[in-house]
């Protein structure tokens, strides 16, 4: 095998895996246009979930069950609440772009004045 032929697979078998970064979006960098706190927002929950839990185990082991019970329940519940709670913040965020981008649809669609007006209220 040649080194021009052992090159040529070597492209092929990396082809693949590189395309993906072909169909990467440069506003995904560059703009702000895609969010990226809901993709950290999974991993910040497990980092608190992890937290409470160490803390917890650690005042059972100190003696204190109760605390650590609450620690460990307590603490479970509230990072998975705020964490939920942010993620209903973007939610809504791109439920009101779906929304926005569907009015302009019916904006440039429509030929009635009428039901554009009641449509931009």
């Amino acid at each position: 095998m040649s080194k021009d032929e052992l090159w040529d697979s070597v492209k092929e078998a990396a082809k693949t895996s590189l395309d993906r970064f072909d169909n990467l979006d440069k506003n995904y960098i560059f703009y702000l246009e895609e969010m990226v706190t809901p993709k950290l927002l999974t991993i910040f929950y497990w980092i608190l979930l992890f937290a409470f839990i160490t803390k917890g185990i650690g005042d059972i082991f100190e003696g204190d069950f109760w605390r650590g019970l609450v620690w460990v329940v307590g603490g479970s519940l509230a990072s998975r609440v705020a964490c939920e709670l942010v993620v209903v913040l973007f939610r809504i965020n791109e439920t009101l772009h779906v929304i926005s981008d569907n009015t302009k649809d019916l904006d440039s669609s429509s030929n009635n004045e009428s039901e554009k007006n009641f449509y931009k209220r």
